[in-house]
């Protein structure tokens, strides 16, 4: 829970060895296109489909398991060597601090290869999963995610990371002045923004996506409007990527596929519905059912990637730019509005890969470049990030970047003269449990409420 900021890495390893880790146990054992951490065991089911097309005996003979035990070699030898990366760069701690900061510092790296890993796959292979949008994705349109929102001398607020805890994050929206105590909109024209990492770390992510849509379709009859970026957390779950998921977490996925399966079974009748997929014998069956519900909800093409698909990457507001963890002109030489619409098509199944701009170590989801003190930059560092971000803010025609990301332990602050402002003041009782703190922007001022 009291983690230091420093133990969020500045940026992933630079390469990838091929050492193995005790810290880096994962398993891609359950069917069709995926990988589970730790402890979430499973085994491949009869009959599945596997990633040639073809369906496995389950006895490893034909091209289609060969290709599935490569890819789990291949996800297995990333995952150990960035993990081992960290460990590295970790090498003076001990314990619990040592294993956290070994696989923080590998978080980054290992987004890249399980993005290359995923074209391997079968696409409809979660098309059998029962109970979540798993792998529906294809006969779905592709959202067009928002990049643009005219200000128009409306109320600008802004919301940092909030990893799963529901509290807080009503806490930080009643601050904000835009909700009140019963859950209600209340804003009127504002325009709330929370800048990304919904996701992992906190076991009420279901429960606080459903509470921001809520609010935005209160918000658009009152003239306001509320918008949620994707950050990494959210990249990392729909690449299968689920080592920061909570136990509660798992069985809030569950009991949600439970319910929407038990739905679907009153209205088509059982014989028409497949049923619920069990566990394996040896597997802890709540531990399993979790497993699947996530994967089946938040892979492409599921139904909660479907709804994160709606979701901009990088959003701009007036003159203010919202990313997750930064902009460079590359990125506005790329155009926020294509990349927007590619990770859309990607979480929405339609697509095999994200675009590299949210993989990369210096990616709008990744780089640590304007985490300031908290992210470890030195002086000669940050000065060099607050020329990267002159530039392009003024490719954009803005005055100020938004982030989140990079927890900052003395509440939200700014850097490069004003031209960022750090909102991730690690809210999440996940990561430090603060005193929510929000930003509000009104005539281009920006104040802090805490």
């Amino acid at each position: 829970r009291h983690r230091h900021p420093r133990a969020y890495p500045s940026h992933p390893p630079a390469s990838l060895s091929r050492t193995t880790s005790r810290h880096a146990t994962m398993s891609a054992s359950l069917p069709g296109r995926f990988w589970l951490p730790a402890g979430g065991g499973g085994r491949g089911r009869r009959g599945t489909k596997t990633p040639s097309g073809g369906k496995s005996s389950g006895t490893g003979t034909d091209g289609g398991v060969r290709t599935r035990l490569n890819l789990r070699s291949t996800i297995t030898v990333a995952v150990a060597g960035s993990v081992g990366a960290g460990a590295a760069a970790a090498s003076a701690s001990h314990g619990q601090q040592f294993a956290r900061r070994a696989l923080l510092a590998g978080a980054a790296a290992i987004a890249p290869a399980l993005a290359a890993a995923q074209p391997a796959f079968a696409k409809k292979a979660a098309s059998s999963s029962v109970g979540g949008n798993g792998g529906r994705g294809s006969s779905a349109p592709v959202p067009q995610p928002v990049t643009k929102v005219d200000l128009a001398g409306r109320r600008l607020v802004a919301i940092g990371d909030v990893h799963g805890d529901f509290m807080q994050t009503m806490k930080a929206l009643e601050l904000a002045k835009v909700m009140d105590t019963s859950g209600h909109w209340v804003g009127g024209s504002t325009v709330l923004v929370q800048v990304g990492d919904i996701l992992d770390r906190g076991d009420s992510e279901l429960a606080i996506m459903r509470k921001f849509r809520a609010l935005a379709k209160e918000a658009k009859e009152a003239g306001g409007d509320v918008i949620t970026i994707n950050g990494n957390h959210e990249i990392m779950n729909v690449l299968g990527d689920f080592r920061y998921a909570t136990k509660g977490a798992y069985a809030e996925d569950a009991r949600y596929v439970e319910k929407q399966h038990a739905k679907l079974v009153a209205t088509e009748g059982a014989e028409n519905v497949l049923p619920l997929p069990t566990a394996p014998e040896g597997k802890d069956p709540e531990a399993f059912a979790g497993i699947s519900a996530r994967r089946s909800l938040f892979l492409p093409g599921g139904e909660m990637a479907l709804k994160m698909a709606t979701n901009p990457t990088v959003l701009q507001v007036g003159d203010t730019v919202f990313a997750h963890a930064g902009i460079t002109s590359d990125h506005v030489e790329y155009g926020f509005e294509r990349l927007n619409n590619e990770v859309a098509a990607w979480m929405a199944g339609k697509t095999s890969s994200p675009p590299k701009h949210v993989l990369e170590e210096k990616g709008v989801v990744w780089t640590r470049d304007y985490g300031g003190a908290d992210a470890g930059a030195n002086a000669g560092a940050e000065q060099a990030a607050c020329r990267r971000l002159s530039a392009a803010l003024e490719a954009t025609g803005a005055a100020r970047l938004v982030v989140g990301h990079t927890p900052q332990a003395k509440g939200i602050n700014s850097g490069c003269g004003g031209k960022v402002w750090r909102t991730d003041v690690g809210v999440s009782r996940g990561i430090y449990g603060s005193a929510p703190q929000v930003i509000e922007i009104v005539g281009g001022k920006v104040r802090v409420l805490a």
